[in-house]
């Protein structure tokens, strides 16, 4: 078995790797979108929009949930990785063909008739998909970070280009749909260039089986999570319009981008890490709760700090085009603070392999969430967002203590665990809000958000440091440590 030091290495090294990786990835995205976002309109992001429900849907079966199974596995043969290879091929030509019959229907649905020519050609996306499934897997298996890193920058930095340049020369949404295209096919291609395992001739149904009992679990808990999640941009593209789906992704999208790159960060290392540790609970739970407060400590923070700058931010950076999405992004940024921590139980339901548990419980959220939606739809865009983020808060307690149980994790014990966060976010906010009263009106709004930003980092990290909280000090130990382990490894040269 792993010795401890040698884990604890690896997620030091996985975090650093995954770190680059999320930042750099997801600053190229933010970067790309911005561009896009000034040379495209709401309607070419509302049309992606309405294909992008039924595709992220059909990318689960290119998966099917056994990719998280190689890595959850204690053991895992040759057998295990041949037999998911060919299964996955088959998948990704099914789901491509499939896909692209649907299209007509797709585009009746919406009453979009551009859609279905657009439906076709992105299906071609899952035959790209399901060929790097085991691959990749077996990077985060042996938390191989580096190469995850580079795969998603290459794959990142080609279909951004491609995208960029299609808009110059007025492709308009086929901009987009070659972007999602291009970065599958890219991201299959790095893959298998720096992967050193490649699939035998050989298929076993009795490992598909060995593997089947987590991944179906899994599978049937994406599937519903998927439907639940999307059925916000399934109602608004078929009542709202595309304009309307166009500026409700964008405010969610925004919100949801420093959700994305700080939960990646540590989520990319802590499944992996979790799992290893599944038969610790008091050390799962130690490592679960170190975890949440460094999530914690940046994106609470992040979400109070957008809530206020919103205006300045959208504006600055979008464009006046896009003025809608200011009030939709700041009720989305309520959800947005507790959002980042509390999703992070999903590592408990499958390091300890109760994907069976998560199921249930998501039965649960689901028929909440598309019931909050179909109220919410009756008022618009900012109907949907207000009835997202209640329903988010009245499951909130119940989210937290099924999951807690599998690790002895109460719901006072996990709260008072980012008390001291919050309490600085909150005084933050409100010194930053404030700060923006008193700046002359006659100011820009890039001007107004190169001043303000900086204010909210450095009272952040006054009151941090001079409350001495917890994760404060825990992420300074930890960038000391990996300076000296550089340092010693660049003498040592």
């Amino acid at each position: 078995m792993e010795s401890l030091d040698s884990l604890r290495q690896k997620v030091i090294s996985g975090i650093g790797w995954t770190t680059l990786n999320r930042i750099s990835e997801q600053g190229l995205k933010f970067g790309i979108s911005v561009l896009l976002a000034r040379l495209l309109t709401p309607e070419a992001f509302g049309l992606i929009g309405m294909i992008v429900v039924f595709t992220g849907f059909a990318s689960l079966f290119a998966d099917a949930g056994f990719g998280a199974a190689l890595v959850q596995r204690e053991e895992i043969e040759e057998r295990h990785l041949s037999s998911v290879f060919w299964l996955q091929a088959g998948l990704g030509i099914l789901l491509t063909i499939g896909l692209a019959s649907a299209a007509p229907l797709i585009a009746q649905f919406y009453g979009e008739p551009l859609l279905e020519l657009l439906t076709m050609f992105v299906a071609i996306q899952f035959t790209f998909e399901s060929l790097a499934t085991v691959q990749t897997a077996l990077f985060r298996r042996t938390m191989d970070f580096r190469k995850i890193t580079i795969v998603k920058l290459v794959a990142t930095i080609t279909s951004g280009g491609v995208a960029i340049t299609l808009a110059l020369l007025d492709y308009g949404v086929w901009s987009l749909v070659w972007q999602t295209v291009v970065n599958t096919a890219a991201d299959g291609a790095a893959v298998w260039l720096l992967s050193s395992w490649h699939p035998r001739f050989t298929f076993q149904w009795r490992a598909i089986r060995e593997l089947a009992s987590y991944s179906t679990n899994l599978l049937g808990f994406n599937t519903i999570n998927y439907w639940t999640r999307n059925s916000d941009d399934l109602l608004i593209g078929r009542y709202v319009g595309s304009s309307g789906l166009g500026i409700y992704n964008r405010a969610y999208d925004t919100m949801m981008l420093p959700i994305h790159l700080i939960r990646g960060i540590i989520g990319e290392v802590m499944f992996p890490t979790l799992s290893r540790l599944q038969d610790d609970v008091d050390h799962v739970r130690r490592v679960y709760l170190r975890a949440t407060r460094t999530i914690g400590f940046i994106s609470i923070p992040m979400m109070c700090g957008l809530m206020v700058v919103a205006e300045s931010f959208v504006l600055a950076l979008f464009g006046p085009k896009w003025e809608a999405v200011i009030p939709v992004m700041q009720v989305l940024c309520l959800i947005g603070i507790k959002q980042p921590v509390s999703s992070t139980t999903g590592w408990l339901f499958k390091s300890q392999g109760r994907t069976d548990l998560m199921f249930y419980w998501n039965l649960v959220v689901s028929t909440a969430t598309v019931l909050s939606f179909v109220i919410g739809v009756q008022w618009g865009v900012m109907g949907v967002a207000i009835a997202f983020t209640i329903r988010g808060y009245l499951l909130h307690y119940h989210g937290i203590v099924i999951p807690g149980r599998l690790i002895n994790l109460s719901f006072g014990t996990f709260h008072w665990n980012l008390a001291g966060i919050a309490g600085c976010s909150a005084i933050m906010m409100a010194l930053v809000f404030g700060f923006g009263v008193v700046l002359p009106p006659t100011w820009g709004h890039w001007l107004r958000l190169l001043v303000q930003v900086p204010f909210g980092m450095v009272v952040y990290w006054a009151l941090a440091h001079g409350f001495g909280l917890q994760a404060y000090h825990e992420s300074l130990t930890l960038l000391l440590e990996e300076w000296e382990k550089r340092v010693q490894t660049d003498s040592g040269k």
